[in-house]
């Protein structure tokens, strides 16, 4: 006989109960993004069992990466330079010929001297002001100055300095002895040469006066007749010859040979002279003008 008050439960069913008071959780943003990339995955492995691998692939498409216009705009590939691109046009143009030489290559060296009290930044300085006055660029200028070295060398007199400058092939600058009293026989040959160097070019202006002085000159050699606006004297524009007489031409090669001859004796004497004393020091410098061109 059955208990009017027993009823019959299931021992599961308070498992499958909601708990009263509790609300069921909203599924946020990221959580169905997750799921919707699982299913999208799941049905990616179902097509690829049903169809093979190879369709599967060729359906799924490429994922390109798209740059923002921020990134893109601060990506230091992306930014121009204008620095490099002018340095790049002006090293083109220096490179290209009659362009970079264009007006300063009238020169192939220029000497200057400078006290020694003058510091050689500022001795620099000065130098390349004039430089970017005749229409150097700066880094041009900077080329004449590559290589120079201020160095502490003193030669006794200043052709000796320029001598040993010569043999040098980039700019360069030593020091040269000044202020010492020549010696009787230093002032005995410098009078010497002065005299012959006046003589010398008297005679020539003489020559020149007489021979150049028409409206046609002929020539003693080849007997051409040739307008004075033609000739660049002493030589001849048709045969190449000096057109000044025989007599003339040997007169002055004989006073340019005196006058060699002296000034050698002369260097010569004050070189040894000065040797023995110290006296007073100036700087000389030699610069080397790189964009020379030889005509």
């Amino acid at each position: 006989m059955e208990d009017p008050n027993y009823e019959q439960t299931d021992i599961f069913a308070f498992m499958m109960a909601k708990p009263a008071g509790k609300k069921p959780k909203a599924r946020t943003k990221k959580a169905a993004l997750s799921s919707e990339k699982k299913r999208a995955k799941a049905a990616v492995s179902e097509e690829a069992s049903l169809f093979g691998e190879g369709m599967a692939a060729e359906k799924k498409p490429a994922r390109v990466k798209k740059a923002s216009p921020k990134a893109s705009a601060a990506s230091p590939k992306a930014a121009p330079k204008p620095k490099a691109a002018a340095k790049k046009r002006e090293e083109k143009e220096m490179s290209e010929p009659g362009n970079a030489a264009s007006g300063k290559g009238d020169w192939r060296e220029k000497i200057w001297e400078f006290d020694i009290t003058h510091p050689s930044q500022d001795i620099k300085d000065t130098m390349k002001e004039a430089l970017v006055a005749e229409g150097f660029m700066k880094r041009e200028a900077n080329k004449v100055f590559k290589g120079l070295f201020f160095k502490e060398k003193i030669f006794n007199t200043k052709n000796q300095a320029l001598e040993y400058l010569e043999s040098v092939p980039t700019s360069y600058a030593v020091k040269y002895k000044i202020g010492i009293e020549p010696s009787p026989k230093m002032i005995a040959l410098a009078k010497r040469l002065k005299e012959k160097e006046e003589r010398l070019a008297a005679y020539k202006e003489t020559q020149n006066e007489k021979k150049f002085a028409g409206d046609f000159i002929t020539c003693p050699h080849c007997h051409s007749r040739v307008n004075a606006d033609f000739v660049k004297p002493p030589l001849c524009p048709v045969c190449g010859d000096d057109m000044r007489s025989d007599t003339a031409v040997k007169t002055i090669l004989a006073l340019e040979e005196a006058v060699a001859e002296l000034r050698k004796r002369l260097e010569d004497t004050a070189r040894k002279y000065n040797s023995k004393f110290t006296g007073g020091e100036k700087w000389i410098i030699r610069l080397v003008n790189p964009f020379w061109e030889e005509k």
